[in-house]
């Protein structure tokens, strides 16, 4: 009779649930060809909010167990989009081989692509706990199995550790930690904006993108402005350009209130660690905002503004090019940027405060507290 092990999927909600979904049909066949064979593997999924809200490992684990005894699975696997630590170091993964539960922090892996790498350390995982309870007398595939050697190849311009340990109530036998710190703080931070999903606010920036654009399209009516974009520099266009997009920044955390301060968090290292991914994701998010205005000045002033009139209006004594039409839409771009749209306000409120960290943790604590 061939035996049949459930292996239970718990991810946090937004990116982890998306992983999780996209392979939980692929990883039965996988374990069957990597593992054993002679198993019928099943994958069963469930998204549970505590999973992204705990900030420390033992809570995770213990809702695992919770959980996985309530479903009646034989293994169960957690997926959060949550920093971890261990006494300052990365943990990437922690697994109690004992009650046959683990998690997975998926924003070590850091930017794209992960999706892949993030399969194959959970098919690992399931390894590394089927071997340990004894269920392959097959001592070559044990040995081929090393978990630390094949974590490592996920990580390839980092170095994983695995650590033992029994001295916690949950059993946390294995915990893997990414190193060197600075790096891995790096990729922790790069994978924390990927989860905070920066090009989905884009949406809120309507309201932004038509105040900045009428500004701009009413500055370019004088020829001031077109002076302006052949006299400057092209350094001095560099830092309105830096300007703009900095204090674009800076006004959407003030006006939203998306800095973690030491009155809503305690933990200093998580609260710059959050903060850290705020600023790095709104970044993102207003590039290519300050793309898609750049990108509609030059559209208008190709269509508006005849070569032969702009040479006119600033005396240009040398041979016209192209060029002078990119730096005036640079221009128009930094200063309605900078005079239009900081007035202006984000339309949507709650998805631009989503996209921090102690935001979304708090939602998910509410959601837990309303289901009991």
């Amino acid at each position: 009779m061939t035996k049949k092990i459930v292996v239970g999927l718990i991810a946090a909600p937004e990116l982890p649930a998306a992983i999780g979904k996209k392979y939980i049909e692929k990883i039965p066949h996988h374990l069957q060809q990597q593992i054993e064979k002679d198993v019928s593997w099943e994958m069963e999924f469930i998204v549970d909010p505590l999973t992204g809200a705990a900030e420390t490992v033992g809570e995770i684990l213990e809702k695992a167990i919770e959980i996985k005894k309530a479903e009646g699975w034989d293994y169960a696997v957690c997926l959060t989009d949550l920093p971890l630590f261990h006494n300052k170091n990365i943990v990437g993964a922690d697994i109690s081989l004992h009650h046959a539960v683990a998690q997975l922090s998926i924003p070590v892996f850091g930017w794209l692509p992960t999706k892949k790498r993030i399969e194959k350390s959970i098919i690992q995982i399931i390894r590394e706990i089927y071997y340990y309870q004894g269920n392959s007398n097959k001592i070559d595939e044990i040995e081929k199995s090393d978990p630390e050697v094949i974590l490592q190849k996920q990580f390839p311009v980092s170095r994983v550790k695995r650590l033992s340990s029994d001295d916690d109530h949950v059993g946390k036998e294995a915990r893997y930690i990414v190193f060197p710190k600075k790096l891995g703080i790096l990729r922790l931070v790069m994978g924390m904006t990927q989860a905070n999903q920066p090009m989905s606010i884009m949406p809120s920036f309507k309201r932004i993108i038509a105040v900045a654009f009428s500004t701009g399209i009413f500055g370019l009516i004088f020829s001031t402005i077109w002076e302006l974009s052949y006299l400057l520099s092209t350094y001095r266009l560099l830092g309105l350009n830096a300007a703009a997009i900095g204090l674009m920044v800076f006004w959407i955390i003030t006006a939203h209130n998306l800095w973690e301060s030491p009155a809503t968090r305690t933990d200093a290292k998580l609260r710059r660690l959050y903060n850290q991914t705020t600023v790095l994701t709104l970044l993102i998010s207003v590039l290519s905002y300050y793309a898609v205005l750049f990108l509609l000045f030059l559209i208008a002033i190709v269509i508006v503004i005849p070569p032969d009139v702009y040479v006119f209006s600033i005396d240009l004594e040398e041979e016209f090019t192209f060029l002078y039409f990119l730096r005036l839409a640079w221009i128009a771009t930094s200063i309605s940027t900078i005079v239009g749209a900081i007035g202006a306000s984000l339309e949507n409120e709650e998805l631009v405060r989503d996209i921090t960290y102690g935001y979304r943790q708090k939602r998910r604590y509410n959601e837990i507290n309303s289901k009991k």
